[in-house]
């Protein structure tokens, strides 16, 4: 007896080998290949994101440490012993102070009187509508009373929050030196008060000397003047 099913399924059999149809495999469709002939490795979920935050978090640490490093060699390089001074003249004396404490460098103006004032007080001044008590320095360091010029100029500056002035005859310029630089306790002129004085430098070839301006001011306000 002929099994009519057996020879049809035969026959399809044939046609799709001749066709180049593949048989069908067991379990569903075969994995694709990859485009390099082989098969494409499983990869978990989330591994290569991991990997690369710890390489940055890594990268960050390592550069964040770098920079703390540089930041640190600069503060320890600068300098914290330098002073920035004003020089200027008085009777041909060269003289100097601390600029931080300058507020103005202006030229002469007319001055008002303080009836009953000390004798150091010259008088008063207006710098834009603030008022500038004018002290005698000159008077102060002992030098003759002088006659203004063209380059007669009044050193405003900040006195415990007071405005303050005084006449000299003529600003030279701005210096930077090292604290080490400044000879204390200097053998200087008669005409200067030794308690006045913080030290003496060379700048330019000449000798100049370094004003304590707290003591100079607290003396011209006082009653030996």
């Amino acid at each position: 007896m002929v099994d009519l099913a057996k020879i049809r399924k035969k026959a399809k059999k044939v046609l799709e080998r001749s066709a180049g149809v593949p048989p069908a495999v067991s379990g569903g469709v075969p994995p694709p290949e990859s485009e390099g002939g082989g098969e494409t490795p499983p990869q978990t979920a989330g591994e290569t994101p991991a990997v690369h935050s710890v390489d940055k978090l890594a990268r960050f640490k390592e550069q964040a440490g770098k920079r703390r490093e540089i930041a640190q060699v600069q503060a320890e390089q600068t300098p914290t012993d330098q002073l920035e001074l004003l020089t200027f003249t008085i009777a041909g004396e060269h003289y100097a102070v601390d600029i931080e404490r300058i507020v103005e460098i202006v030229t002469p103006r007319p001055v008002t009187r303080i009836p009953n004032a000390d004798e150091s007080v010259v008088g008063i001044i207006s710098l834009r509508g603030t008022i500038v008590t004018l002290v005698d320095v000159r008077k102060k360091l002992r030098h003759p009373r002088g006659t203004p010029t063209p380059d007669t100029r009044i050193v405003v500056i900040d006195f415990h929050k007071e405005t303050v002035g005084f006449v000299v005859d003529r600003v030279l310029r701005v210096v930077k030196l090292s604290r080490a630089g400044v000879e204390p306790h200097p053998v200087v002129h008669t005409n200067e008060l030794e308690e006045s004085v913080r030290g003496v430098f060379r700048t330019g070839g000449a000798l100049t000397i370094l004003l304590d301006l707290d003591k100079l001011l607290d003396h011209s306000h006082g009653p030996d003047l």
